[in-house]
């Protein structure tokens, strides 16, 4: 209370200071129209009805055979107007085992039989070819799941529990998630409901775009589903376009994410991240060009490394034969170490 009275009359002086100068000026000058300059009217910022309505449409069903007889229920979306649907391959694995169709079924109520273009299990993605004929499905663009914020709100499309073209809203929880179901992990963490049956669908921006891929869900918790970011894709797509299969290199280590309690013990400084090597295979790569169990690995050719996804991802799709400068640190010191990945088995 003190120091608003204290302010008080300094704001006072001032205004009546401002004041008679106002009407100095209004008395000395000439009048001046006092019309006001019409605005750029603006552009009113999509719904989240807006843009289901734009992007439903090229969201798709998919249904293939078990490898126990059943079926299995997924989703997906539309890529081209060619037919190229993306999915999770786990939604049609048995399918592949067996031998058994893949039907997809889109919005409108056509049921087309399916080929499997290229699939990549690693990852989790499957490219699949319909035939629309005459009737091209819409044709979902992909966006930078790089740029999304947490925070940022994004919108599931799929059909759980085979309700098809579900819509859920929710948030990005969280990005870089790894450890959960593969080396190359690097989910976006989301609220929004991901159940059974959401596998492949997309998670959408208020943009319209694709950020990321709805793949898994864990169920010994609530609003914790996780979508494979679309970057992702986009990095392995041609691969699976040309040949079917993606090509990864290797320097035969295998790293481990640092939790924000080890992150003490081991003395990293400042927001340094990294991961931990716990592997390092004799004769390899890695094992030539020094690298030792308990490093901690800082960056892949100025590329910091946050996950063990994503260091597995910068080794797997470097380029062939070009050499990777990889920063260390040990025993509290930093080093730079050269290493020349090689095709992966």
């Amino acid at each position: 209370m003190i120091r608003v009275c204290l302010c008080i009359p300094v704001c006072l002086s001032v205004w009546l200071g401002a004041l008679s100068v106002r009407t100095f000026a209004q008395r000395t000058t000439p009048l001046r129209s006092a019309a006001r300059q019409p605005s750029a009217p603006r552009t009113p910022l999509p719904t989240i009805a807006d843009v289901v309505a734009s992007t439903n449409g090229g969201v798709v069903n998919i249904q293939s055979v078990s490898e126990d007889g059943g079926a299995s229920i997924g989703s997906g979306f539309c890529l081209d107007a060619k037919g190229e649907i993306i999915t999770n391959f786990h939604v049609i694995r048995d399918a592949l085992k067996v031998g058994g169709p893949i039907l997809v079924v889109t919005q409108d109520g056509r049921t087309l039989a399916a080929s499997v273009r290229g699939y990549d299990e690693a990852t989790d993605l499957a490219l699949l070819e319909v035939d629309v004929g005459q009737n091209p499905l819409p044709v979902l663009a992909l966006g930078d799941s790089d740029a999304v914020r947490v925070g940022d709100w994004v919108i599931a499309i799929g059909s759980p529990f085979e309700l098809d073209h579900t819509v859920t809203v929710g948030i990005i929880s969280g990005k870089g998630r790894s450890g959960l179901d593969g080396a190359y992990d690097d989910f976006l963490q989301t609220d929004a409901a991901i159940n059974f049956g959401n596998s492949g669908g997309p998670l959408v921006a208020l943009t319209g775009e694709v950020v990321g891929i709805n793949t898994l869900v864990l169920a010994r918790g609530q609003g914790l589903g996780f979508a494979i970011p679309v970057n992702i894709l986009k990095d392995i797509l041609p691969d699976l376009r040309t040949i079917g299969r993606v090509r990864r290199r290797s320097i035969g280590v295998e790293a481990v994410d640092i939790s924000a309690f080890d992150r003490r013990g081991l003395g990293l400084p400042g927001t340094a991240r990294g991961v931990r090597v716990v592997k390092v295979e004799r004769g390899l790569p890695g094992d030539q060009a020094g690298l030792r169990r308990e490093d901690i690995i800082l960056a892949v050719n100025d590329t910091p490394v946050l996950s063990s996804g994503q260091f597995n991802r910068l080794i797997a799709r470097s380029r062939p034969g070009a050499p990777l400068q990889i920063r260390i640190r040990r025993e509290e010191k930093e080093y730079t170490v050269t290493a020349l990945p090689i095709e992966k088995k």
